[in-house]
């Protein structure tokens, strides 16, 4: 009798450790889906503010319901743990069908879409509607599965002890699920396939869950929490008051609506801080790094990794805590203040990156977020959970106190995720916006302290303001000019001039001159200069295609590609992300304002790839530069399969589509893009930049043919000899000079393009192999950088 006794601890601990571990693969399975739809939603919506809105909000709305109605039902169930097991077998099945409701929200939104171009509000809630109805289903299912669990693990304990508990597995398991999907399982299985995992992985917690509910139920294992009345530590102290001596006084002084205030409030300034850190820091960290979705995967699990070690700090600690408003005041404050010690001692300060070097940034990045984002992290995953401890302990409504609480952080991270990309940067910029919730951070903090210590109205108030004021005025003054972005302060240190800086919802943007060469700044990293390989994307498909009237350009860049296509006389629409880069195109050229006024001239300021496939113009004409380098996180979407296809579709019978790609990739990685190039179209000819920048992938339906009479006739167009013998690089100066320069520069047509391209993967929207090569680059992938000279000596002899 007593080993059986003594086996029933035993047996609840390792049922509950059990249960840890699946919500670990729930965790995992979170990020791994929200990775992926991320990037699916984004081929829907595009890329733009109102777009990312969108999708934001249908995912952390439908969390928040989740959270909300899943706790209550959970207090009415009898068996949560069943529940939440089918919760997550669902779960798998809605995930796994995700990819077909987005293929359906597509056609939907592309057809509503003409009748709504002119209604930008409209549009918003068109798209804020479609996403909602997307991710719905699936993120309600997710948000309930935390006051669920919470609920079966404090039938006979703390609530603050099981939430503090899960709260660590989920995020530990959100680390490996955003390791597991940025390193490895997207380049290997595609979204997809990634998609499949996370469907996978979900489906194991779910089915493990319900075989622990049915051992419960038949008597033979007691799967609920370990601590039983008896066995409870002393009741945490109410806000503002010593721990209580006896049984009687806990009762007396249970939780009320003060203490459920405090920790909603906490919260969701969590939340609100936690996710407008994770954006701001992102942007901040990762300029000049060219980007990788690499660097994001490890801003990402630094972020994570501190979260969890302060979860499972407070799991440590929880018993040792007296008042909770003590640990929550300090944490609060000292996130707020280690936010700024981060600001301006590392965020701050110059610091050299290579966007051609990913690897060599990301393992600098690694070491430079750890005082930034690691520490601070810690502090905010210690003062989340440590607010569940403000909840009451009534078993009878632990799953509805729960749901409110997590579903209160969701909508505060809603907040941040939304009003800190797209309020507060482009009004204050990244640096003063961190500075800004560093105040909410320490303001928070003061005011509990203050209050705990029971400081009068009007001496809390000064207390609140005079500390989060002079925290404030201490970070913001201790290097001369303030907070600047991270690539002005590096640019203006190496002694440039700064023509303009700003910042938008997107990215940063710099215009300079630099030893007399102009360049254009986004994100860190050097677009463009007015080469002449740029004045003469739009001059290629003209050469072949005279009769041309209406061009497309995807990617402003300094306006040069723009420029010459209006020069030509070309009907020419751009389309640009980032709405700041066109304002800086009057540093590069006089004329600029006389460009853009030209009733031929149409700036878009739209995500390129969403502009191509839903407008129902058709061009004669359509030019993409990508931004460079061509493996920066999102660039795949405008040199994917699928995007050529679009191109393809909005050409006009014998129109040409026109890729520039950057001679900064590996021979490998050039055939890749070739031959998803070549795959689309029935005639490919490709050409060689004079200056030797990267080549023209030039696809239509007829064949391309070059002529020096066709050319030279091109030429003598008013200003167009003139603006591409202007560039620093041009190679030419006279009419004749440049006629037999564009037929130099051809480099392969016909069955040649096929025959350099060889078998092999091809870059699409499902598998974006181009921004995701980690396996390749230390799997044995030892192709060298593409070269001019070593592209004319691969030539296939048949087109030699």
């Amino acid at each position: 009798m007593a080993s059986d006794v003594a086996a029933v601890p035993t047996a609840r601990s390792s049922a509950r450790a059990i249960i840890l571990l699946i919500f670990v693969l729930s965790g995992a399975a979170g990020l791994i889906d929200e990775i992926v739809w991320s990037r699916q939603l984004v081929l829907v919506f595009g890329n733009t503010t109102q777009a990312v809105s969108a999708i934001l909000t249908g995912f952390f709305g439908g969390m928040a319901i989740g959270a909300a109605v899943g706790g209550r039902i959970a207090d009415r169930v009898r068996s949560p743990l069943r529940l939440y097991g089918l919760l997550e077998i669902v779960l798998a099945g809605v995930v796994i069908a995700t990819p077909i409701t987005f293929r359906l929200i597509n056609e939907l939104y592309r057809g509503i879409y003409p009748s709504l171009e002119g209604s930008p509000t409209a549009l918003a809630l068109l798209r804020m509607a479609l996403a909602v109805l997307a991710l719905a289903p699936a993120t309600i299912l997710m948000g309930a599965t935390l006051p669920v669990l919470t609920r079966h693990l404090t039938r006979d304990g703390h609530l603050s002890a099981a939430f503090g508990r899960l709260y660590a597995a989920n995020t530990i398991g959100a680390i490996l699920g955003t390791l597991a999907a940025g390193l490895f399982l997207i380049e290997l299985l595609g979204l997809s396939g990634a998609l499949a995992v996370g469907a996978g992985c979900s489906a194991i917690a779910g089915l493990v869950a319900l075989r622990l509910a049915r051992t419960a139920r038949d008597g033979s294992g007691d799967p609920q929490s370990a601590e039983r009345p008896s066995e409870r530590p002393p009741d945490l102290a109410p806000f503002g008051a010593s721990p209580p001596a006896s049984a009687p006084a806990r009762r007396a002084a249970s939780p009320g609506q003060r203490r459920r205030g405090l920790a909603l409030t906490v919260a969701f300034v969590s939340g609100f801080t936690t996710l407008g850190y994770q954006v701001l820091w992102t942007r901040m960290l990762s300029s000049g790094t060219g980007n990788s979705t690499y660097v994001f995967t490890v801003i990402l699990m630094e972020f994570l990794v501190g979260l969890a070690i302060g979860a499972m700090l407070f799991n440590i600690l929880r018993r040792r805590i007296g008042n909770p408003a003590r640990i929550l005041a300090a944490t609060q404050i000292l996130a707020g203040a280690l936010v700024l010690v981060g600001l301006v001692v590392f965020i701050g300060r110059p610091y050299e990156v290579d966007p051609l070097r990913t690897f060599a940034s990301v393992a600098g990045l690694l070491v430079l977020a750890i005082p930034v984002v690691l520490v601070t992290t810690v502090f905010l995953g210690l003062s989340f959970p440590s607010a569940s401890a403000l909840l009451a302990d009534d078993p009878e409504t632990t799953g509805s106190s729960t749901g409110t609480f997590v579903s209160v952080n969701t909508v505060g991270s809603l907040a941040g995720s939304f009003l800190v990309p797209f309020l507060f940067i482009p009004a204050l910029g990244s640096p003063h916006a961190t500075a800004l919730l560093a105040l909410v951070n320490v303001t928070l903090g003061v005011g509990i302290a203050a209050r705990a210590t029971g400081l009068v109205p009007a001496r809390r108030l000064t207390a609140v303001v005079g500390v989060a004021v002079a925290l404030i005025i201490v970070g913001l003054s201790l290097r001369p000019g303030g907070l600047s972005s991270t690539n002005e302060a590096r640019l203006r240190a190496s002694g440039a001039t700064v023509f303009a800086a700003t910042e938008d919802e997107i990215a940063t943007v710099e215009a300079t001159d630099e030893d007399g060469t102009p360049r254009l700044w986004v994100a860190g990293v050097s677009m463009t200069v007015p080469t002449v390989d740029v004045k003469l994307m739009p001059l290629m498909p003209l050469f072949a295609r005279p009769d041309s009237t209406d061009a497309l350009v995807v990617a402003f860049g300094m306006g040069s590609s723009f420029r010459s296509a209006v020069i030509a006389g070309l009907r020419t629409d751009v389309a640009e992300l980032v709405p700041s880069v066109p304002d800086m195109f009057g540093f590069y050229y006089p004329d600029a304002a006389t460009i853009v006024s030209d009733p031929k001239a149409r700036v878009i300021i739209a995500d390129g790839r969403n502009h191509l496939e839903l407008t129902t113009k058709r061009y004669d004409i359509i030019i993409t530069d990508p931004p460079p380098p061509v493996e920066s996180s999102g660039a795949s979407v405008i040199s994917s399969r699928e995007y050529y296809e679009a191109g393809k579709r909005r050409l006009n019978p014998s129109g040409i589509v026109l890729q520039w790609l950057p001679m900064n990739v590996t021979i490998n990685d050039l055939k890749a893009h070739v031959r998803t190039f070549d795959a689309v179209f029935d005639e490919v000819t490709i050409a060689i930049g004079p200056a030797w920048y990267g080549i023209y992938m030039m696809g239509s339906e007829q064949p391309i043919d070059f002529d020096h009479d066709t050319i030279r006739t091109v030429l003598q167009r008013p200003g167009l000899l003139e603006d591409i013998s202007s560039a620093f690089d041009s190679p030419q100066r006279t009419l004749e000079g440049w006629t037999q320069q564009v037929t130099d520069l051809l480099w392969l047509s016909g069955s040649a393009v096929s025959a350099f391209a060889a078998d092999g993967p091809m870059i699409t929207d499902d598998r974006p192999v181009s921004e995701y090569f980690l396996v390749r680059t230390f799997g044995g992938d030892d192709s060298p950088a593409a070269t001019a000279p070593r592209l004319r000596a691969a030539t296939p002899a048949a087109n030699r």
